[in-house]
């Protein structure tokens, strides 16, 4: 991998021409909201006033966890058809960054959290439509960086354009190919990054950093030459920004899509329960990295 650090109408593409190119258009929000950050102290419990008193001098007070919230489409939301349930790659990047960046304590069997990450994915969801509906209050992205505070975010994961993709390339095939749409479909993510680097945090400080995760391949680009440079070009264009901001961070997507991986689920779209694991543990020193500036 590559690190580069330094309404009232939801848009879904649920089009017939359009559906083996997009996402699972089934809208299940994770909670965006972090809850209150405690505080914990951990005390030894003593029979003898003698043991109470060394007890209180070993006393450890944890600092504030960091936060982290997770945007973006189905890859975010965890979709995993045939499957139901959810499997958000979020969860396990939290396990992930927790296990890496706390030590055990010497008084202590138990640790608490460094790191605490939530997430929202929007389902068939184009970037587009994510910038439309930037204030609405109960999508987005907008709603969530002004509702966390005290501390408020230290970094927020952007992995979003498959959609995009898939629309935009079905206008290229109308078109013969010759509608060169790589900017009208990577502008959309960027001023989601932007929206991030301009909200002001605990103490009016703009200090929020971003991650843009590269957008992965798919059946739908093996089989549309046109999709696949698109997929090239706009983390091209993503990884360009990136370079030119000093808190903004690219990362390709940790693997590619390959026919029959296990990794990836029957559509050839979304990822299986292994492939959201791995990308939470995958994309963990990179976010470590980052954190570690802030």
């Amino acid at each position: 991998m590559t690190l580069f650090l330094p309404a009232v109408t939801v848009l879904l593409l649920t089009t017939t021409r359009y559906c083996s190119s997009l996402l699972h258009s089934k809208s299940i929000i994770n909670r965006a909201i972090l809850p209150s950050c405690r505080i914990n102290t951990i005390l030894k419990m003593s029979s003898t006033p003698s043991q109470r008193q060394s007890s209180n001098q070993e006393r450890t007070t944890t600092s504030t966890p960091k936060r982290i919230f997770c945007y973006g489409d189905s890859l975010t939301a965890g979709t995993s058809p045939p499957l139901d349930q959810l499997f958000p790659y979020g969860s396990h990047l939290e396990q992930e960054l927790n296990q890496c960046m706390l030590l055990p304590s010497s008084s202590s069997s138990s640790t608490d959290s460094a790191v605490m990450v939530r997430w929202r994915g929007l389902p068939g969801w184009t970037a587009s439509a994510m910038v439309d509906y930037m204030d609405d209050s109960a999508k987005g992205l907008q709603s969530s960086l002004d509702g966390i505070r005290n501390p408020s975010l230290s970094l927020v994961i952007i992995l979003a354009g498959t959609n995009d993709i898939g629309s935009l390339t079905s206008s290229m095939v109308s078109n013969n190919g010759n509608v060169d749409v790589s900017l009208a479909a990577v502008d959309p993510i960027l001023r989601l990054h932007k929206s991030c680097l301009d909200c002001e945090g605990d103490g009016g400080k703009k200090d929020i950093h971003t991650l843009s995760v590269g957008i992965p391949g798919s059946a739908w680009q093996e089989m549309n030459p046109n999709a696949a440079k698109l997929c090239t070009d706009m983390n091209e264009a993503l990884q360009k920004f990136a370079s030119g901001q000093d808190r903004v961070s690219y990362v390709d997507f940790p693997f590619s899509y390959e026919r029959g991986d296990s990794k990836w689920s029957g559509d050839g779209l979304h990822l299986s329960p292994e492939g959201y694991e791995t990308l939470g543990r995958e994309l963990a020193p990179c976010v470590k990295q980052i954190l570690d500036r802030t």
